[in-house]
């Protein structure tokens, strides 16, 4: 499948609108969830979105080397995100990671028969996100990109311009905080 998309890559960069469609097709979940997951509340996803398709329309055929196609299109998610912050003038560095979170809706397909089992599991869905959520900018990026994206420790530490160990140091640290945000829940 990797090989399939590097083909579509190349052909996208040749002037293939239908391989460019087809690369689209492909990645706009990733990039949904993507941005879904560093932004609070959902008004501006469309935009962000379409900026990073325009972005990626307009800049494929700059990619020098197509094996390199998910990291690339990751920093266009971050740079794009960034841009937005800065022209909606919000801070990019959360001083405080505890302060309380608006109301988020969350939904997860749930295939549990048990009504109970149901409640609890979006329950943990919620308190998962919002953990995510309320999350430094610095450690939401990062574990975004490793849980969500399923990029490596080398492709989150390129797209953010940061070493190997910082990346890691900023994923354990907001494993840590989400895991203490579920022992709370679970703890009652």
């Amino acid at each position: 499948m990797k090989d399939d998309l590097e083909e579509f890559v190349l052909r996208a960069q040749k002037g293939d609108k239908t391989a460019l469609n087809e690369i689209i097709k492909r990645e706009q979940n990733n990039i949904y969830t993507t941005l879904y997951y560093l932004k609070k509340d959902e008004s501006d996803l469309a935009d962000i979105m379409q900026d990073v398709l325009i972005k990626l329309t307009q800049r494929i055929h700059q990619l020098k080397k197509v094996t390199y196609f998910k990291t690339w299109l990751n920093q266009i998610i971050i740079n794009s995100y960034y841009d937005y912050l800065r022209k909606n003038k919000k801070k990019i560095v959360t001083i405080d990671p505890f302060r309380p979170n608006e109301e988020v809706e969350f939904e997860i397909p749930d295939n549990s028969t048990n009504p109970q089992d149901r409640i609890l599991s979006s329950e943990l869905d919620l308190i998962i996100k919002n953990a995510i959520e309320n999350l430094p900018i610095q450690y939401k990026i990062p574990i975004a990109l490793r849980e969500i994206q399923g990029l490596s420790y080398d492709e989150i530490s390129s797209i953010t311009k940061t070493s190997i160990g910082t990346v890691k140091s900023r994923i354990s640290r907001a494993r840590a905080k989400i895991k203490d945000d579920i022992d709370k829940y679970t703890r009652g």
